[in-house]
């Protein structure tokens, strides 16, 4: 049964360059991030007691640090994150690109340290999540429980298809994979133009390819027809050429 009690005030937060309070009401990607599907009263539950901050980045500004404790989720809300792991040599590893709607962070639940490197590409917003809050909130609200399950099983199924594609897949099949998945944006509305935020050194570094590898293909796609780029957009001319070239055995 859901609570209609006094909602507790927010907790005062330390003040943090770059950091404004949440209005999750108001925020136009509510529809497909953590929040989506929360009827009135759990959305102001979930403001008051889950949302603790939004970050405004600046592009390459750091939004969380490998090895820093764990108590904090992050939502994306515009722009795009890019999250990285040192290799044993201690090169950065690219492991995924965030879009707004995704959640970051999910892979430190069971260390209590973030794993990752997060940075932005562009001038983003994300918003942080105090997962203490929201184990707390979703024993009272099922909807928000089952959004973070879908969230989850989301990001489960994307580390899938990445760890098959890089043991299986070819170059051509990568970069085709890539980019649907880059323009059908999570669970944002798909899209025939994507913007590149990421450096081609960065997208060689996701898939496991050398750049030239990814220059190259990516000449042999315009050439075919596939797409049009224009530095760093691109326009997707043939979808279905390019799911069956990702699909290709």
């Amino acid at each position: 049964m859901q609570s209609t009690s006094t909602l507790p005030a927010r907790p005062a937060r330390p003040s943090q360059r770059g950091a404004l309070p949440p209005c999750c009401r108001d925020c136009d990607t509510r529809s497909h991030c953590l929040a989506a599907g929360l009827d009135a009263t759990a959305l102001e539950a979930f403001e008051h007691q889950v949302v603790m901050r939004r970050h405004e980045l600046k592009r390459h500004q750091r939004l969380v640090a490998r090895g820093t404790p764990f108590d904090t989720l992050y939502s994306v809300q515009h722009g795009q994150l890019k999250a990285e792991r040192a290799m044993p040599d201690g090169r950065p590893q690219v492991i995924g690109f965030y879009q707004p709607g995704r959640l970051l962070g999910l892979e430190s639940l069971a260390a209590n340290t973030h794993r990752c490197d997060v940075l932005a590409l562009c001038d983003s917003t994300a918003c942080a999540i105090s997962y203490t809050g929201l184990t707390r909130l979703m024993k009272q609200y099922a909807a928000l429980t089952r959004r973070f399950h879908q969230l989850v099983g989301a990001e489960l199924d994307r580390q899938q298809t990445s760890m098959l594609m890089l043991g299986t897949a070819k170059a051509p099949q990568r970069l085709a994979t890539f980019l649907l998945d880059l323009a059908d944006g999570g669970d944002v509305e798909p899209a025939d133009t994507v913007e590149l935020r990421m450096s081609r050194d960065d997208i060689a570094s996701h898939l496991g390819l050398a750049l030239e590898s990814v220059s190259r293909q990516l000449t042999q796609f315009r050439a075919a027809g596939l797409l049009d780029v224009q530095n760093r957009r691109i326009s997707l001319l043939d979808r279905e050429g390019l799911r069956r070239i990702a699909v290709a055995g």
